[in-house]
């Protein structure tokens, strides 16, 4: 599981000693710490998303030091702050387009509705569970959903990890944000009262992606050649097989 050629941060307070990248292709990352993209195990760090970040790595010629922070809302904020380059594993928004430079998709996500396995109704659309109270994301394209549709019992929290706590324990009675996460936790019977709701038809489909400051210029442009050539290859999709999870 371990990945080379990644140094990995823990805490983000030792941002302050790093050096700032340089021509010398160090490429400072963040990325949010929840499965699948980061898996810790047996004291060592690895995953869906480390393992692309070591696959680029090794065919571009990038140093990369990741910091790993609790969500991917902490990783942007770093990076508008000029102390990381790119913030991986993301999604693309039409909000987030507007501020940043992203490279070609690799696998989607969308959004899953997660409820108590006791709850039998089958939700069809966010409209079907407005008598919920539904758990989400701080600032996520989720918490925007579910306001813009009218969602008036909603509650936002930092991890998701908080969020599926907050219905396995009676907090919420659902959560809302990405399957690709909700699922993989799920299957490895972390929340044994949780379900997936497999009639809710997701209307969040969006790529994964890498995002860089506008006008990265160079460095944009060799990360965008190595995960075409890793998609080409099947690299991608045989990392994303490894962890459970189908791409087109």
């Amino acid at each position: 599981m371990k990945c080379l050629g990644i140094k990995i941060i823990l805490a983000a307070a030792v941002l302050a000693a790093m050096n700032p990248a340089s021509a010398q292709q160090v490429l400072r990352v963040g990325l949010q710490g929840a499965e699948p993209g980061v898996v810790r195990s047996n004291n060592e760090i690895g995953g869906l998303q480390i393992e692309i970040l070591d696959a680029i790595a090794k065919n571009t010629g990038f140093k990369v030091t990741l910091t790993i922070t609790e969500n991917t809302r902490r990783s942007f904020g770093l990076m508008d702050e000029g102390k990381l380059d790119v913030v991986a594993g993301t999604t693309v928004t039409a909000e987030n387009q507007a501020n940043y430079s992203f490279t070609v998709g690799y696998g989607t996500t969308a959004e899953a509705l997660v409820v108590p396995k006791t709850d039998k109704k089958q939700y069809l659309t966010i409209a079907d569970a407005k008598a919920l109270t539904i758990v989400t994301l701080r600032g996520s394209p989720y918490a925007r959903y579910l306001k813009q549709n009218g969602i008036i019992n909603y509650k936002e929290v930092e991890t998701t990890t908080d969020a599926l706590m907050a219905v396995s324990t009676g907090q919420a009675d659902a959560s809302l944000f990405s399957g690709v996460i909700s699922g993989y936790v799920i299957k490895q019977g972390l929340f044994p009262n949780l379900q997936i709701v497999n009639s809710y038809r997701p209307a969040l489909a969006r790529p994964y992606a890498m995002a860089f400051p506008k006008n990265t210029g160079e460095i944009l442009n060799r990360a965008n050649a190595s995960i075409q050539k890793l998609i080409d290859e099947g690299t991608i999709r045989q990392i994303f097989a490894k962890y459970g999870i189908t791409i087109d």
